[in-house]
């Protein structure tokens, strides 16, 4: 069940000061849609709660309101191959402004170092 007034706040949370015309192009959702969801007129479907979560790197029970937010596990974070991905991985742990970072970084160093790929298939993360 979305948590309505959660999912708006959450929804602006992911907004931010980047303005609804980024948004809009980063999900694809329409800006009629987008101006529905936030006043509360209408809530999206599955299929729109996955291209949100997609596009911001959050889980969609964060985005409806069922996680508090995105954690990074100790565990993952004392697996990780060096120094300098662990000092990352605690400050992204440590955010709360409902991104989960580490998602959108691990897509990212996947698309461009093929070892971080490799790693990431042999670790199952």
């Amino acid at each position: 069940m979305i948590h309505e007034k959660t999912f708006k706040e959450r929804l602006k949370i992911l907004i931010g000061e980047r303005g609804h015309e980024i948004f809009v192009r980063r999900t694809g959702i329409s800006e009629t849609s987008l101006r529905h969801y936030l006043s509360g007129a209408s809530l999206p479907t599955l299929k729109i709660l996955e291209k949100i979560s997609a596009a911001n790197g959050v889980s969609i029970g964060w985005l409806i309101g069922e996680e508090p937010h995105p954690q990074l596990a100790n565990q993952i974070r004392e697996q990780l191959p060096n120094s300098s991905m662990q000092e990352i991985s605690q400050w992204i742990s440590i955010q709360r402004d409902g991104i989960n970072y580490w998602e959108v970084l691990k897509a990212n160093l996947a698309r461009e170092y093929p070892e971080f790929r490799d790693w990431l298939r042999e670790n199952n993360h």
